[in-house]
């Protein structure tokens, strides 16, 4: 094994321990938000309903991080490419989620606080990005910098979900 691959295996607790605490997080959202499934497909609920697709894109995003770090033996470029797959896939969703939700008429939350709620995980995927690019070279330095992306993540998209939460239970008049 490798100097590289060897910097990966240290990483193992830390990333099962992520991963498992974003599947728990998506699944106990899944349940709720299931239990409210004609609130969120309602036609004028759009801001609510683009705004749940990127709070279980974040946590998705951290279950794929967690797996591609949990593959024994990786060279930079096994690592790396996922990685970039990955943010890019994140990046996508995040920023077309958003537009989404810019150009709906009713809004759940004000226009300020909406960029607010897309931008900090847009900003998590470009973070990625820049260490997907980094591990491809061959630093393995970088791969602290995703300790505070995955977390803010898991933050950002857990104040999502719990304003989601907080939403589907106000009285049906003022949806």
């Amino acid at each position: 094994m490798d100097t590289f691959a060897q910097a990966i295996e240290g990483w193992h607790d830390f990333y099962m321990m992520i991963g498992a605490a974003a599947s728990t997080l998506v699944g106990l959202l899944f349940v709720s938000l299931s239990l409210n499934v004609d609130v969120i497909t309602h036609e004028a609920n759009t801001d609510i309903r683009e705004l749940t697709i990127q709070t279980f894109t974040s946590f998705l995003n951290v279950i794929m991080l967690a797996v591609v770090f949990l593959i024994p033996d990786q060279d930079p470029l096994a690592l790396g490419i996922p990685l970039l797959g990955i943010s890019g896939f994140g990046l996508y969703v995040t920023v077309n989620q958003f537009l989404k939700t810019r150009r709906a008429e009713l809004h759940a939350w004000g226009r300020d606080d909406v960029a607010r709620r897309f931008a900090v995980p847009v900003l998590c995927f470009l973070a990625i990005t820049i260490i997907a690019v980094s591990v491809m070279l061959g630093q393995s330095g970088g791969l602290y910098w995703l300790v505070p992306v995955m977390i803010t993540l898991i933050i950002a998209a857990s104040s999502n979900s719990w304003d989601l939460l907080m939403r589907l239970r106000e009285p049906t008049t003022e949806r």
